[in-house]
């Protein structure tokens, strides 16, 4: 008797959990016009009071993902007033030259990505960056120019190695020989001198010089450390996190949309180190301001429909809760945690952090809304 009732709590709490989260996905429109009257309406209630809104992916180079987020900034611009979009892309770069080109390929040279980008021409959207990862056209042309002329016109004296060493850093960077060719002992000089430059009084006063040069020695720091250092993603979320921050603070009056892997804007408090995601420290400094929205493609080229149909038979797996992979679907996270908060706990393998494989955590605490594609399609660039 007891194993038949024990049994029985099991599956009702297992049906219990589907159809919670059942009545709060909806079906989306196919690609080219995604939003449906149903998930406006609900974006419209959510975004109330939001000035920033996270659009995730969950791989840069799923070219699916990338049509599907354009869709919720044509919305986001034409129907909810946001003018202004931050990349994950070059801080100091894109605050001087908001111009695509100081972007990562994947999206300012994809295919998928260029009725994005004629959009946002065509509607005045202004193109920032958080990321400390200085790669942008811009800056390797012109960051040593414009560091040495604030320094100048600041009356701030350095050592003329750090200039040049500063030079043949960002020339360097584009190929990926910065660390090989500047060293590493030049390298832990770069960034001794970096934090004398931080403890200056005429510096401290000046917050974006203090941004730029805080994103260039935590650059110096993720370059040289081993790809496998776990601390690198600490680093570069914290700095990203001051950086978005910063141009958040700054400019009070705009509304902005983020762009970025989903990766790092997960809300809450999750990770390999406590409160390591940008998305965290972000919401920790200013709550109640941002929503954020996953995506992720489900039938990609490289998975195979027999695992397709294995994931979605599996009740340990997001894809359980969809009536069917063939379509789209917005599952309202933020509406199945007010209704039954203990479902912040459950845990799910998704596709919502494509790595080496797929990872089980609980999504629905992480983000405020999930969006599934059906037809997955990698990145293809403009020849």
């Amino acid at each position: 008797m007891k194993k038949t009732t024990a049994l029985l709590f099991i599956v009702f709490g297992l049906n219990s959990i589907l159809a919670q989260v059942e009545k709060n996905i909806y079906e989306l429109n196919p690609i080219e016009n995604l939003l449906t009257k149903d998930v406006k309406d609900i974006l419209d209630s959510n975004l109330n009071g939001k000035k920033v809104v996270f659009l995730g992916e969950s791989n840069h180079y799923f070219g699916s993902d990338l049509l599907a987020k354009t869709e919720f900034v044509k919305y986001l611009v034409l129907e909810k007033g946001y003018k202004d979009i931050a990349f994950e892309g070059d801080f100091l770069g894109l605050y001087f030259d908001h111009n695509k080109r100081n972007l990562y390929p994947f999206w300012s040279n994809s295919v998928q990505c260029k009725a994005l980008f004629e959009f946002l021409k065509a509607h005045d959207v202004s193109i920032w960056g958080f990321d400390n990862q200085m790669n942008a056209t811009y800056t390797y042309t012109d960051f040593t120019i414009k560091l040495n002329g604030f320094l100048n016109d600041n009356s701030i004296s350095v050592d003329k190695r750090f200039i040049e060493l500063t030079e043949t850093f960002f020339k360097n960077t584009a190929r990926s020989k910065s660390v090989e060719i500047v060293g590493k002992s030049n390298l832990e000089y770069l960034i001794v001198e970096i934090d004398k430059l931080l403890k200056n009084d005429t510096l401290i006063q000046d917050k974006l010089w203090t941004r730029f040069l805080e994103s260039y020695k935590s650059y110096i720091m993720i370059s040289s450390a081993h790809k496998s250092s776990k601390g690198i993603t600490a680093i570069r979320d914290n700095q990203m996190a001051k950086n978005l921050d910063f141009l958040f603070k700054t400019m009070p009056e705009k509304k902005f949309i983020v762009w970025l892997h989903n990766a790092h804007m997960i809300k809450d408090d999750y990770g390999t180190q406590p409160g390591q995601t940008m998305g965290f420290q972000f919401v920790k400094a200013n709550p109640n301001l941002s929503y954020h929205i996953a995506f992720s493609s489900i039938h990609m080229p490289y998975r195979k429909p027999k695992w397709i149909e294995k994931y979605s038979k599996d009740e340990g797996n997001l894809l359980h809760f969809l009536p069917t992979t063939e379509k789209n679907y917005f599952i309202d996270a933020q509406q199945i945690i007010r209704e039954r908060p203990e479902y912040e706990a459950q845990e799910y393998d998704g596709m919502f952090i494509v790595e080496n494989k797929d990872i089980k955590t609980n999504w629905f605490m992480h983000y405020d809304a999930l969006v599934f594609i059906s037809k997955g399609e990698d990145v293809k660039f403009i020849e």
